[in-house]
């Protein structure tokens, strides 16, 4: 199998697993919506936020060594064996360290992360699932590393299968409400854990031990990222903490509704880069212009496909939230588009920061975006969430994503220009957003609240105009991709992935 076909192969995999998980979990949405008050959404809305912040302090941004490092030690057994078993010791170490502060200054906890909500069992639960959570997130690193698609989609699946078992007895048979919903993932990810282990120790790829060496090459890689990975999941638990401190936990509960359907354009843009990183790579590696322009080329395809992804999700959103959750989230879809625009926009940072994640010494400034953009969102949300709530808080991680995005371009180019260019990938994106506000029209002046097959029309009317448009305004390389085969590929996975 060529390289390329492994990335399209790893893509369909990875957004395959990504998005039937999405899926199952917005078919689920009648289900928690019946069972969870939006307050109760807006308390693991707050618990996830916290999770995501804390598990890269105590891995040590070390998932993004996991992935870098198999390149260079691939072909020596021993030292990879070593390696992983190195940094998976030290997380186990660094989680027990930090449960043990967490204890000790559990007031503080509260105060900062979690006002309005009880220490025990809800935030104990949390900071029991931290590590197995820390632990999970490197065994799917380490698998995404050695391009191991299909094995990564397999115990995604069964994972994300008995999470929702898990969370169905618990919360709608055992009504335990928050609390059985936090327990389900600290019970799952304790299993994860063990098959972990099993896992590597099978594939010979585990020794319990501590090389120090190893360690602290690899740390030197990774802390550099660890400003880079948290100041954006710092800004986003900031929003939220502003929501329940200026408003209600109920917002924040319909807030996260918003962001679940903003997500699912990261989801998919995550889970292609998950498989177009390593072979970016690779074919930066072989240092010649032909595979440069291989990889702007397919760059070019796959955004043309995220802008019909945006044009889905931005236009059509409102009906999937009427039809399918409780009528207490409503209101849950007027912050949609602006994040889609958010996140259409952060789809032109995935190119552009694989070129700072390939020149090891350019890992070192990844920050100064994040941090810059991360405190841009906070600054702004502090100012607008107390009057216009989550809006505010999604207008604020508009402008962070706009700054992140410029820098990144901005660092990379002094390092490498392989050919990517602002103005063409603009040229995909923008009019997507335009042709999604004329659609949403009627939506916000008129349906706010209501379905309306009408609406519904005229919103599949807009979506045809625009693919008729974006195919003609980019019919060549379209159409080569189709006589090469690219995006033949490519679209099989959105047929599998709305089955």
């Amino acid at each position: 199998m060529s390289a390329k076909k492994k990335v399209l192969e790893n893509s369909f995999f990875y957004i395959f697993s990504s998005l039937l998980v999405k899926a199952i979990g917005f078919l689920l949405l009648p289900i928690y919506t019946m069972f969870l008050t939006p307050g109760d959404y807006g308390v693991i809305n707050l618990v996830n936020g916290f999770i995501q912040v804390a598990n890269f302090i105590v891995a040590f941004s070390l998932y993004s060594a996991a992935i870098r490092f198999y390149a260079d030690y691939k072909y020596d057994k021993e030292k990879l064996k070593n390696f992983y078993g190195t940094i998976i010791t030290y997380i186990l170490i660094s989680g027990v360290i930090f449960f043990g502060i967490a204890l000790i200054f559990k007031e503080l906890v509260i105060t900062w992360f979690f006002e309005g909500i009880s220490f025990y069992p809800i935030i104990l639960i949390t900071l029991m699932s931290l590590m197995f959570v820390s632990l999970h997130r490197i065994h799917q690193s380490i698998l995404q590393g050695m391009q191991l698609g299909k094995k990564l989609t397999k115990i995604n699946l069964t994972f994300f299968g008995i999470t929702v078992l898990l969370n169905l007895f618990l919360i709608a048979i055992l009504k335990l409400g928050v609390v059985g919903f936090i327990m389900a993932q600290l019970i799952a990810n304790i299993g994860y854990f063990i098959f972990m282990l099993l896992d590597l120790k099978k594939n010979e790829l585990f020794t319990l031990k501590i090389d120090l060496n190893i360690l602290r090459e690899a740390l030197k890689y990774s802390i550099p990222l660890m400003p880079h990975n948290l100041s954006t999941r710092i800004a986003s638990l900031a929003s939220r903490i502003f929501i329940n401190k200026s408003s209600t936990l109920a917002l924040v509960g319909l807030y996260s509704i918003g962001m679940q359907f903003g997500m699912l354009i990261d989801t998919i843009q995550s889970a292609v880069n998950k498989a177009f990183q390593p072979w970016f790579f690779e074919m930066m590696n072989k240092k010649d212009i032909d595979s440069r322009k291989e990889v702007v080329e397919l760059s070019k395809v796959l955004l043309i496909i995220y802008s019909l992804i945006y044009m889905g999700i931005g236009l059509f959103s409102q009906e999937v939230v009427i039809l399918m959750t409780n009528e207490r989230y409503i209101m849950a879809w007027t912050v949609i588009p602006i994040l889609v625009v958010a996140f259409s926009v952060k789809s032109i940072y995935y190119f552009y920061i694989n070129i700072l994640f390939y020149y090891k010494n350019a890992t070192r400034k990844i920050f100064i975006s994040t941090i810059a953009g991360s405190f841009s969102d906070i600054l702004i949300a502090f100012l607008l969430i107390p009057k216009y709530g989550m809006y505010g808080a999604a207008c604020a991680f508009l402008i962070a994503k706009i700054i992140v995005v410029s820098i990144v371009v901005l660092i990379s180019k002094k390092y490498d220009d392989i050919g990517y260019r602002i103005s063409k990938m603009l040229g995909i994106i923008l009019p997507s957003l335009l042709f999604m506000g004329t659609g949403l029209y009627f939506s916000y002046t008129k349906f706010l609240t209501a379905f309306s097959w009408n609406n519904l029309a005229y919103k599949i009317i807009i979506l045809t105009a625009y693919i008729i448009f974006i195919y003609f305004n980019n019919k060549k390389v379209i159409d080569n991709a189709i006589k090469t085969g690219k995006i033949k590929r490519i679209l099989k996975i959105s047929k599998k992935k709305n089955k």
